[in-house]
């Protein structure tokens, strides 16, 4: 009896690095080290933090960029351009607002050697699948959201693709918009005659990925890497309120709050630490957060530990994003979480518990004990006319964070520390200079005791 071969990869990342940048100034790396391999009948979920490269894997993976580092293959060969079995579903819909929804639709079959009896075909075919039979002759503006982005899938279902890269299809949808949508997707998913191989989706919505996905690959971030893959052998149709489903939830729940809260790096040699490396530690980049979320965070928790899930829920935001904002407001010593829970430090219920102006003198306090905030009140102080530029903050920032976008960083320090009357910045001028009210004589520990009475 002969032995059964393993099917040939479709497409397979090797040892994938990307960075951004020119020449001497290409120092953000956004991926590190990212190996995949895409199977004929895989739906490949790709899950993980904001920034953590998702989108830069699809599009690489699509051949629409080209990363710096490792290989792609097609089928076994070398990737040097655009992979002509994907085809692309976007966010934002990408429709031509000038085209019906059948001409929308047909460019997908633009440069194929197709006759007009078989376009008409393939269209049909397309449009019925996604529930839009009837809507040919209509243009984009009188059609939902939702019908947008059928457009968009029946655009890339024409081409039958080997394999249907959806980058969050459902994110620019209502709720119930896009609940309908996904089950629609599932059902084409597993619908041999809908013309494609396989399905790879990036999401920030770990039951989603449950939902649809047989593998599901947990990010990391800073710079983007695996964390895990995670099999999902759940059989289809997936009933989202099953013990089965909510455990794998509740499991990548766990794999992606140490991926967020901890950045623990996914190897298990021992890491060496060079005398600067204590140093380099304690500047820590900010996440992408307003200031304005923490705090509201903050006025919702309480002293005893409270689940992630639970909160997320309760908050109704999507997993990854919640975390990026517990993050945040742990790093400022407000919350803590122990195990998969946060709970409100001491600070935090000082926070809680303190008037408008007492919070400000209390921020204040805390972002001086972060290094990266420390380091630019430090720059102020010594400087000759007690100010620097932003050129000069920003280039500190390129320095201190190399898997940073120094702008969008430098952006997040300005914001948190006007709330804390730390620095005040004149976008025209652009010049940084300590705010002109300073708390600065008095001890945070003694300001903490007096907020807590």
């Amino acid at each position: 009896m002969s032995t059964p071969t393993t099917p040939e990869p479709l497409v397979e990342l090797i040892g994938i690095e990307m960075r951004f940048g020119e020449g001497e100034n290409q120092k953000m790396k956004v991926l590190e080290d990212i190996n995949l391999t895409v199977h004929e009948g895989d739906v490949m979920a790709l899950l993980g933090p904001s920034g953590c490269g998702k989108s830069t894997i699809m599009r690489i993976l699509s051949g629409l960029i080209h990363p710096t580092g490792g290989i792609v293959k097609n089928r076994g060969r070398v990737l040097t351009g655009v992979n002509p079995g994907v085809a692309m579903v976007f966010q934002n819909f990408a429709l031509f607002p000038w085209l019906t929804v059948r001409e929308n639709i047909l460019l997908g079959l633009e440069n194929a050697a197709y006759t007009s009896e078989e376009k008409e075909h393939h269209f049909q075919k397309s449009i019925e699948m996604v529930g839009l039979d009837g809507y040919g002759d209509v243009l984009p503006k009188e059609l939902s959201g939702g019908m947008k982005q059928r457009v968009g899938i029946a655009r890339a279902l024409i081409m039958e693709p080997e394999i249907l890269c959806m980058d969050e299809p459902f994110s620019a949808l209502d709720v119930l918009t896009g609940e309908t949508l996904r089950n629609e997707i599932g059902r084409i998913a597993m619908d041999p005659a809908a013309g494609f191989k396989c399905l790879v989706i990036v999401t920030h919505n770990i039951s989603e990925a449950v939902f649809l996905a047989r593998n599901i690959v947990v990010l990391a971030a800073n710079p983007g890497r695996v964390q895990k893959i995670v099999p999902n052998p759940l059989p289809y149709p997936r009933d989202p309120s099953s013990a089965p489903f909510q455990q794998l939830v509740a499991q990548i729940h766990a794999i992606l709050t140490n991926a967020v809260l901890h950045d623990e790096p996914s190897v298990t040699e021992p890491e060496i630490v060079s005398p600067e490396s204590p140093e380099e530690a304690a500047f820590v980049p900010i996440p992408n957060v307003n200031i304005g979320e923490v705090m509201g965070l903050v006025q919702m928790l309480h002293p005893e530990p409270e689940s992630l899930f639970a909160l997320a829920t309760r908050l109704k935001k999507d997993f990854s994003t919640f975390l990026s904002v517990i993050k945040a407001a742990e790093l400022i010593n407000l919350v803590e979480t122990p195990g998969q829970t946060a709970r409100l430090t001491q600070a935090g219920v000082a926070f809680q518990n303190a008037g408008t102006h007492e919070r400000k003198k209390l921020m204040h306090d805390l972002l001086l004990e972060l290094k990266i905030f420390r380091h630019f009140a430090d720059r102020i102080d010594q400087a000759e006319d007690k100010k620097i530029t932003e050129e000069e903050a920003v280039n500190d920032l390129t320095q201190l964070f190399p898997n940073e976008k120094p702008k969008v960083l430098f952006r997040q320090i300005i914001g948190w520390a006007r709330y804390a009357e730390l620095f005040s910045f004149e976008p025209r001028t652009g010049i940084l200079k300590r705010y002109e009210k300073t708390y600065l004589g008095k001890p945070s520990a003694s300001r903490l005791k007096e907020a807590e009475v």
